[in-house]
Protein backbone atom coordinates (compact mmCIF):
# COMPACT_ATOMS: atom_id res chain seq x y z
CA UNK A 1 0.00 0.00 0.00
CA UNK A 2 0.97 3.40 -0.40
CA UNK A 3 0.27 6.52 1.36
CA UNK A 4 0.26 10.32 0.49
CA UNK A 5 2.79 13.01 2.26
CA UNK A 6 1.93 15.31 3.94
CA UNK A 7 4.04 18.02 1.82
CA UNK A 8 2.99 16.91 -1.10
CA UNK A 9 -0.45 15.51 -1.62
CA UNK A 10 -0.09 14.51 -4.81
CA UNK A 11 2.93 12.59 -5.10
CA UNK A 12 2.41 8.29 -4.52
CA UNK A 13 4.74 6.69 -1.55
CA UNK A 14 5.43 2.95 -2.14
CA UNK A 15 5.75 0.70 1.04
CA UNK A 16 8.08 -2.50 1.15
CA UNK A 17 5.20 -4.38 0.07
CA UNK A 18 4.19 -2.62 -3.34
CA UNK A 19 8.08 -1.65 -3.96
CA UNK A 20 9.17 -5.29 -4.05
CA UNK A 21 5.98 -5.87 -6.02
CA UNK A 22 7.09 -3.28 -8.49
CA UNK A 23 10.47 -4.08 -8.98
CA UNK A 24 9.24 -7.79 -9.07
CA UNK A 25 11.31 -9.38 -6.20
CA UNK A 26 10.07 -10.60 -2.68
CA UNK A 27 10.03 -8.39 -0.05
CA UNK A 28 12.59 -10.13 2.19
CA UNK A 29 15.40 -9.30 -0.69
CA UNK A 30 13.98 -5.65 -0.97
CA UNK A 31 14.90 -5.29 2.89
CA UNK A 32 18.54 -6.90 2.58
CA UNK A 33 18.93 -4.39 -0.22
CA UNK A 34 18.00 -1.73 2.07
CA UNK A 35 20.56 -2.85 4.75
CA UNK A 36 23.24 -3.31 2.34
CA UNK A 37 22.47 0.53 1.36
CA UNK A 38 21.81 -0.94 -2.21
CA UNK A 39 18.65 0.98 -2.54
CA UNK A 40 18.06 3.91 0.36
CA UNK A 41 14.25 4.89 0.99
CA UNK A 42 13.48 8.39 0.40
CA UNK A 43 11.62 8.81 3.45
CA UNK A 44 11.19 6.88 6.72
CA UNK A 45 7.66 7.08 8.99
CA UNK A 46 7.20 7.89 12.32
CA UNK A 47 7.10 4.14 12.94
CA UNK A 48 10.80 3.73 10.62
CA UNK A 49 8.70 2.23 7.70
CA UNK A 50 10.86 3.10 4.44
CA UNK A 51 8.75 4.82 1.66
CA UNK A 52 9.88 5.38 -1.80
CA UNK A 53 9.17 7.42 -4.68
CA UNK A 54 8.48 5.68 -8.06
CA UNK A 55 11.63 7.02 -9.99
CA UNK A 56 13.75 6.01 -7.22
CA UNK A 57 12.71 2.44 -7.32
CA UNK A 58 12.46 2.29 -11.43
CA UNK A 59 16.05 3.56 -10.98
CA UNK A 60 16.88 0.58 -9.31
CA UNK A 61 15.42 -1.70 -11.04
CA UNK A 62 17.38 -0.58 -14.18
CA UNK A 63 20.25 -0.60 -11.86
CA UNK A 64 19.16 -4.43 -11.70
CA UNK A 65 18.82 -4.46 -15.03
CA UNK A 66 22.62 -3.10 -16.00
CA UNK A 67 24.50 -5.68 -13.40
CA UNK A 68 22.24 -8.87 -14.72
CA UNK A 69 24.12 -10.75 -18.01
CA UNK A 70 23.22 -9.05 -21.29
CA UNK A 71 20.31 -11.49 -22.48
CA UNK A 72 16.62 -11.00 -21.60
CA UNK A 73 17.10 -14.62 -19.88
CA UNK A 74 19.27 -13.10 -17.49
CA UNK A 75 17.57 -9.14 -16.75
CA UNK A 76 14.06 -11.19 -16.18
CA UNK A 77 14.87 -14.48 -14.76
CA UNK A 78 14.39 -13.24 -11.05
CA UNK A 79 11.18 -12.34 -11.40
CA UNK A 80 10.33 -15.88 -13.72
CA UNK A 81 11.24 -17.85 -10.76
CA UNK A 82 9.58 -15.82 -8.43
CA UNK A 83 6.75 -15.79 -10.27
CA UNK A 84 6.42 -19.42 -10.00
CA UNK A 85 7.15 -19.61 -6.47
CA UNK A 86 4.28 -17.06 -5.90
CA UNK A 87 2.19 -20.04 -7.85
CA UNK A 88 2.68 -22.57 -5.69
CA UNK A 89 2.37 -20.22 -2.46
CA UNK A 90 -1.08 -18.95 -3.40
CA UNK A 91 -2.08 -22.90 -4.73
CA UNK A 92 -3.22 -20.34 -8.17
CA UNK A 93 -3.71 -23.93 -9.73
CA UNK A 94 -4.61 -26.75 -7.83
CA UNK A 95 -4.32 -29.53 -10.97
CA UNK A 96 -0.37 -28.39 -10.88
CA UNK A 97 2.10 -30.46 -9.52
CA UNK A 98 3.94 -28.44 -6.99
CA UNK A 99 7.20 -30.69 -6.88
CA UNK A 100 6.77 -30.24 -10.62
CA UNK A 101 6.50 -26.48 -10.37
CA UNK A 102 9.23 -26.59 -7.89
CA UNK A 103 11.69 -28.51 -10.55
CA UNK A 104 11.24 -26.76 -13.17
CA UNK A 105 11.42 -23.26 -11.09
CA UNK A 106 15.47 -24.47 -10.53
CA UNK A 107 16.08 -25.60 -13.81
CA UNK A 108 15.80 -21.82 -14.82
CA UNK A 109 18.83 -21.28 -12.15
CA UNK A 110 20.97 -23.19 -14.83
CA UNK A 111 22.05 -23.02 -18.39
CA UNK A 112 20.60 -21.72 -20.85
CA UNK A 113 18.98 -19.27 -18.21
CA UNK A 114 20.80 -19.49 -14.81
CA UNK A 115 24.70 -19.12 -14.20
CA UNK A 116 24.49 -22.53 -11.94
CA UNK A 117 25.23 -25.79 -12.88
CA UNK A 118 23.71 -27.62 -10.14
CA UNK A 119 20.96 -26.84 -7.88
CA UNK A 120 19.08 -28.42 -5.14
CA UNK A 121 16.76 -27.96 -2.40
CA UNK A 122 16.70 -29.89 0.43
CA UNK A 123 13.71 -30.04 3.48
CA UNK A 124 15.10 -31.02 7.23
CA UNK A 125 13.74 -34.65 7.95
CA UNK A 126 15.80 -35.74 11.24
CA UNK A 127 16.65 -39.75 11.66
CA UNK A 128 17.81 -41.67 14.35
CA UNK A 129 21.36 -41.53 13.40
CA UNK A 130 21.40 -38.03 11.55
CA UNK A 131 19.55 -35.41 13.25
CA UNK A 132 20.88 -33.28 10.23
CA UNK A 133 19.42 -35.00 7.37
CA UNK A 134 17.80 -34.00 4.50
CA UNK A 135 16.03 -35.23 2.18
CA UNK A 136 16.00 -33.61 -1.53
CA UNK A 137 12.20 -32.89 -3.17
CA UNK A 138 13.85 -31.07 -6.23
CA UNK A 139 17.14 -31.42 -7.91
CA UNK A 140 18.92 -30.20 -10.92
CA UNK A 141 22.12 -31.39 -12.39
CA UNK A 142 24.09 -33.39 -9.32
CA UNK A 143 25.44 -36.43 -10.90
CA UNK A 144 24.09 -40.06 -9.28
CA UNK A 145 27.80 -40.39 -7.64
CA UNK A 146 28.14 -37.63 -6.02
CA UNK A 147 24.09 -38.03 -4.53
CA UNK A 148 25.35 -41.62 -3.72
CA UNK A 149 28.67 -40.78 -1.63
CA UNK A 150 27.13 -38.27 0.20
CA UNK A 151 23.92 -41.18 1.08
CA UNK A 152 27.16 -43.06 2.32
CA UNK A 153 29.17 -40.08 4.11
CA UNK A 154 26.01 -38.70 6.16
CA UNK A 155 26.02 -38.75 8.95
CA UNK A 156 29.63 -39.46 9.69
CA UNK A 157 31.47 -36.30 7.31
CA UNK A 158 29.79 -32.70 7.69
CA UNK A 159 28.85 -31.14 4.22
CA UNK A 160 28.81 -27.83 3.54
CA UNK A 161 24.45 -27.91 3.16
CA UNK A 162 24.80 -29.76 6.56
CA UNK A 163 26.79 -26.79 8.33
CA UNK A 164 23.99 -24.68 6.77
CA UNK A 165 21.24 -26.62 8.61
CA UNK A 166 22.82 -26.66 11.91
CA UNK A 167 23.99 -22.95 11.68
CA UNK A 168 21.36 -21.30 9.80
CA UNK A 169 24.24 -18.89 8.18
CA UNK A 170 24.57 -18.58 4.65
CA UNK A 171 28.14 -20.56 3.67
CA UNK A 172 29.07 -19.23 -0.16
CA UNK A 173 32.59 -20.56 -1.66
CA UNK A 174 33.52 -18.76 -4.59
CA UNK A 175 36.70 -20.98 -5.19
CA UNK A 176 36.80 -24.46 -3.09
CA UNK A 177 40.78 -24.87 -3.75
CA UNK A 178 41.05 -21.46 -2.00
CA UNK A 179 38.50 -22.11 0.60
CA UNK A 180 39.24 -22.99 4.15
CA UNK A 181 36.97 -26.51 4.47
CA UNK A 182 37.00 -28.17 7.74
CA UNK A 183 36.02 -31.67 6.14
CA UNK A 184 38.66 -33.04 3.67
CA UNK A 185 36.70 -35.72 2.95
CA UNK A 186 33.83 -33.41 1.64
CA UNK A 187 36.21 -31.30 0.31
CA UNK A 188 37.53 -34.23 -1.77
CA UNK A 189 34.08 -35.53 -2.83
CA UNK A 190 32.84 -32.43 -4.05
CA UNK A 191 35.82 -31.60 -6.35
CA UNK A 192 36.01 -35.41 -7.33
CA UNK A 193 32.38 -34.71 -8.90
CA UNK A 194 33.28 -31.19 -10.20
CA UNK A 195 31.97 -28.84 -7.72
CA UNK A 196 34.45 -25.85 -7.86
CA UNK A 197 31.97 -23.38 -5.99
CA UNK A 198 28.81 -23.06 -4.38
CA UNK A 199 26.50 -20.68 -1.85
CA UNK A 200 24.00 -22.15 0.21
CA UNK A 201 21.15 -20.43 2.04
CA UNK A 202 18.83 -21.46 5.11
CA UNK A 203 15.29 -21.60 4.45
CA UNK A 204 14.55 -20.27 7.45
CA UNK A 205 10.78 -19.60 9.56
CA UNK A 206 10.02 -18.15 12.16
CA UNK A 207 11.57 -15.21 14.36
CA UNK A 208 13.24 -14.63 17.68
CA UNK A 209 12.81 -18.10 20.10
CA UNK A 210 10.64 -19.67 17.22
CA UNK A 211 13.01 -19.00 14.33
CA UNK A 212 14.03 -22.38 12.78
CA UNK A 213 16.33 -23.54 9.84
CA UNK A 214 12.98 -26.19 7.77
CA UNK A 215 15.97 -25.85 4.87
CA UNK A 216 18.65 -25.04 2.25
CA UNK A 217 18.87 -23.68 -0.95
CA UNK A 218 21.99 -24.88 -2.44
CA UNK A 219 23.26 -23.75 -6.39
CA UNK A 220 27.11 -25.90 -7.16
CA UNK A 221 29.36 -24.65 -10.20
CA UNK A 222 32.00 -26.71 -12.25
CA UNK A 223 34.42 -23.94 -12.30
CA UNK A 224 35.44 -20.75 -9.61
CA UNK A 225 32.11 -18.34 -9.21
CA UNK A 226 32.24 -14.53 -8.00
CA UNK A 227 28.99 -14.79 -6.37
CA UNK A 228 27.85 -11.13 -6.88
CA UNK A 229 26.59 -9.26 -4.18
CA UNK A 230 22.84 -8.78 -6.10
CA UNK A 231 23.18 -12.57 -6.62
CA UNK A 232 23.51 -13.49 -3.44
CA UNK A 233 20.62 -10.98 -2.21
CA UNK A 234 18.68 -12.79 -5.03
CA UNK A 235 19.19 -16.11 -4.04
CA UNK A 236 18.46 -15.02 -0.07
CA UNK A 237 14.88 -13.93 -1.86
CA UNK A 238 14.29 -17.34 -3.36
CA UNK A 239 15.01 -19.32 -0.16
CA UNK A 240 12.67 -16.37 1.22
CA UNK A 241 9.99 -17.31 -0.64
CA UNK A 242 10.69 -21.07 -0.59
CA UNK A 243 10.02 -20.71 2.94
CA UNK A 244 6.44 -18.98 2.71
CA UNK A 245 6.02 -22.14 0.10
CA UNK A 246 6.74 -24.94 2.02
CA UNK A 247 4.85 -23.20 5.29
CA UNK A 248 2.32 -21.84 3.76
CA UNK A 249 1.60 -22.93 0.10
CA UNK A 250 1.14 -26.18 -1.54
CA UNK A 251 5.00 -27.51 -0.75
CA UNK A 252 3.82 -27.98 3.19
CA UNK A 253 2.81 -31.47 2.81
CA UNK A 254 6.70 -31.82 2.72
CA UNK A 255 7.12 -30.91 6.52
CA UNK A 256 6.10 -34.07 8.66
CA UNK A 257 3.82 -32.50 11.34
CA UNK A 258 5.32 -34.54 14.02
CA UNK A 259 8.71 -32.79 13.20
CA UNK A 260 7.50 -29.28 12.35
CA UNK A 261 7.51 -28.23 16.25
CA UNK A 262 10.10 -28.06 18.48
CA UNK A 263 8.95 -30.54 21.02
CA UNK A 264 9.21 -29.03 24.72
CA UNK A 265 11.58 -30.99 27.10
CA UNK A 266 10.82 -31.49 30.68
CA UNK A 267 14.37 -29.24 31.57
CA UNK A 268 12.51 -26.76 29.07
CA UNK A 269 9.34 -26.65 30.46
CA UNK A 270 10.85 -25.87 33.91
CA UNK A 271 13.39 -23.09 32.71
CA UNK A 272 10.03 -21.34 31.04
CA UNK A 273 8.06 -21.90 34.11
CA UNK A 274 10.42 -20.21 36.25
CA UNK A 275 10.84 -17.17 33.89
CA UNK A 276 7.16 -17.12 33.85
CA UNK A 277 6.50 -16.58 37.64
CA UNK A 278 10.38 -14.66 37.98
CA UNK A 279 8.37 -12.04 35.95
CA UNK A 280 4.74 -12.19 37.45
CA UNK A 281 7.06 -11.24 40.81
CA UNK A 282 8.82 -8.86 39.44
CA UNK A 283 5.90 -7.13 37.88
CA UNK A 284 4.22 -7.25 41.58
CA UNK A 285 7.17 -5.92 43.05
CA UNK A 286 7.97 -2.66 40.21
CA UNK A 287 5.17 -2.14 37.87
CA UNK A 288 7.25 -0.33 35.74
CA UNK A 289 8.71 -3.57 34.49
CA UNK A 290 6.47 -4.03 31.73
CA UNK A 291 6.10 -1.43 29.04
CA UNK A 292 3.50 0.94 29.85
CA UNK A 293 1.71 0.38 26.42
CA UNK A 294 1.04 -3.02 27.67
CA UNK A 295 -1.19 -4.77 29.62
CA UNK A 296 0.75 -6.95 32.37
CA UNK A 297 -1.32 -10.02 31.36
CA UNK A 298 -0.43 -9.17 27.46
CA UNK A 299 2.88 -8.91 28.24
CA UNK A 300 3.22 -12.46 29.65
CA UNK A 301 1.41 -13.90 26.93
CA UNK A 302 4.55 -12.66 24.88
CA UNK A 303 6.94 -14.15 26.98
CA UNK A 304 5.02 -17.39 27.00
CA UNK A 305 4.48 -17.31 23.02
CA UNK A 306 8.08 -16.61 22.40
CA UNK A 307 9.44 -18.93 25.06
CA UNK A 308 7.62 -22.27 24.46
CA UNK A 309 7.23 -21.39 20.54
CA UNK A 310 3.39 -21.34 20.65
CA UNK A 311 1.72 -19.29 17.90
CA UNK A 312 -0.72 -17.75 19.85
CA UNK A 313 -2.26 -17.86 23.54
CA UNK A 314 -4.96 -16.40 24.63
CA UNK A 315 -6.18 -15.79 28.61
CA UNK A 316 -10.08 -15.08 29.82
CA UNK A 317 -11.44 -14.24 33.21
CA UNK A 318 -8.27 -12.00 35.33
CA UNK A 319 -8.98 -8.62 34.77
CA UNK A 320 -9.29 -6.43 33.54
CA UNK A 321 -9.79 -8.35 30.81
CA UNK A 322 -9.21 -11.04 28.08
CA UNK A 323 -6.61 -10.64 26.08
CA UNK A 324 -3.99 -12.64 24.24
CA UNK A 325 -0.43 -12.26 22.91
CA UNK A 326 0.56 -9.20 20.28
CA UNK A 327 3.72 -10.84 19.02
CA UNK A 328 3.40 -12.22 15.28
CA UNK A 329 3.80 -15.74 14.69
CA UNK A 330 5.53 -17.26 11.05
CA UNK A 331 2.23 -17.61 9.90
CA UNK A 332 0.48 -14.87 7.31
CA UNK A 333 -2.24 -12.58 8.69
CA UNK A 334 -4.53 -13.89 7.33
CA UNK A 335 -4.05 -17.56 9.12
CA UNK A 336 -2.58 -16.14 12.36
CA UNK A 337 -5.91 -14.17 12.94
CA UNK A 338 -7.73 -17.41 12.17
CA UNK A 339 -5.97 -19.25 15.21
CA UNK A 340 -6.52 -16.77 17.30
CA UNK A 341 -10.10 -16.39 16.65
CA UNK A 342 -10.46 -20.14 16.65
CA UNK A 343 -8.27 -20.34 20.18
CA UNK A 344 -10.36 -17.30 22.00
CA UNK A 345 -13.28 -19.68 21.34
CA UNK A 346 -11.33 -23.12 22.79
CA UNK A 347 -10.68 -21.10 25.69
CA UNK A 348 -14.32 -20.24 26.52
CA UNK A 349 -15.71 -23.36 25.89
CA UNK A 350 -13.03 -24.67 28.49
CA UNK A 351 -13.98 -21.96 30.98
CA UNK A 352 -17.23 -22.77 30.94
CA UNK A 353 -17.41 -26.44 30.45
CA UNK A 354 -14.16 -27.59 32.45
CA UNK A 355 -11.74 -29.81 31.73
CA UNK A 356 -8.52 -29.65 29.89
CA UNK A 357 -9.50 -29.44 26.04
CA UNK A 358 -7.11 -30.01 23.06
CA UNK A 359 -7.99 -30.02 19.68
CA UNK A 360 -6.25 -30.63 16.05
CA UNK A 361 -6.62 -28.17 13.41
CA UNK A 362 -6.03 -28.95 9.76
CA UNK A 363 -3.89 -31.59 10.84
CA UNK A 364 -1.00 -29.40 11.77
CA UNK A 365 -1.73 -27.37 14.41
CA UNK A 366 -2.76 -28.22 18.17
CA UNK A 367 -4.82 -26.11 20.80
CA UNK A 368 -4.87 -26.68 24.37
CA UNK A 369 -7.01 -24.67 26.89
CA UNK A 370 -6.83 -24.75 30.41
CA UNK A 371 -9.62 -24.16 32.89
CA UNK A 372 -8.09 -22.32 36.47
CA UNK A 373 -9.89 -21.66 39.71
CA UNK A 374 -9.55 -17.60 40.08
CA UNK A 375 -9.05 -16.64 44.09
CA UNK A 376 -12.46 -14.39 43.35
CA UNK A 377 -14.06 -17.97 43.40
CA UNK A 378 -14.96 -17.73 39.60
CA UNK A 379 -13.21 -19.96 37.01
CA UNK A 380 -10.85 -18.73 34.33
CA UNK A 381 -9.43 -20.27 31.52
CA UNK A 382 -6.15 -20.24 29.42
CA UNK A 383 -5.07 -21.68 25.78
CA UNK A 384 -2.16 -21.92 23.06
CA UNK A 385 -1.72 -23.33 19.96
CA UNK A 386 1.64 -24.99 18.67
CA UNK A 387 2.62 -26.43 15.00
CA UNK A 388 3.09 -29.92 14.37
CA UNK A 389 0.17 -32.68 15.94
CA UNK A 390 0.93 -32.87 20.27
CA UNK A 391 -0.30 -36.59 21.14
CA UNK A 392 0.67 -35.96 24.27
CA UNK A 393 0.39 -32.42 26.20
CA UNK A 394 1.58 -32.92 29.58
CA UNK A 395 4.37 -30.32 29.12
CA UNK A 396 1.90 -27.52 27.47
CA UNK A 397 -0.77 -28.28 30.70
CA UNK A 398 2.59 -27.18 32.25
CA UNK A 399 3.03 -24.10 30.73
CA UNK A 400 -0.74 -23.23 30.71
CA UNK A 401 -0.98 -23.76 34.43
CA UNK A 402 1.90 -21.76 35.36
CA UNK A 403 0.82 -19.12 32.97
CA UNK A 404 -2.51 -18.85 35.01
CA UNK A 405 -0.76 -18.25 37.93
CA UNK A 406 1.65 -15.45 37.03
CA UNK A 407 -1.32 -13.97 35.07
CA UNK A 408 -3.20 -14.48 38.48
CA UNK A 409 -0.22 -12.35 40.35
CA UNK A 410 -0.11 -9.46 38.53
CA UNK A 411 -3.96 -8.85 38.19
CA UNK A 412 -3.64 -9.09 42.13
CA UNK A 413 -1.40 -6.57 42.23
CA UNK A 414 -3.10 -4.27 39.83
Amino acid sequence: MYEQDKDAADERWYGVQEAARLLGMHRATLFRALRSGQIIADRTTPMGRARFREETLLAYREFLRHQAAASLDHVYLPVRIMARLANVLAAASLTDDPDTILQETLRLLCPPHGNFDMVCVGIHAPDATDPYALEFPAEYGFPDRLKAAYRYLRPYEDFPINTVMRTGSPDICNDIRHHPFPNATAMRTLLQNNVNSYAVFPIITGAGASKRTIGVLAVCGHTAHRFSTQERLFLGGVSDALSACFVQGLLRTRLSPLETPAMLSAERVLDIASRLLDTALSATRCPDVFPPSALPIEALCNLFVEESQALAAWVQGFPPRACGNTLDAPHGDAALSRYRCNLQSLVRRARTDGGLKRELWQNQMTAVALPVPLSCGGRGAVGAVWQGVRAEVAAEEILLSTLASACSLVSQSQ
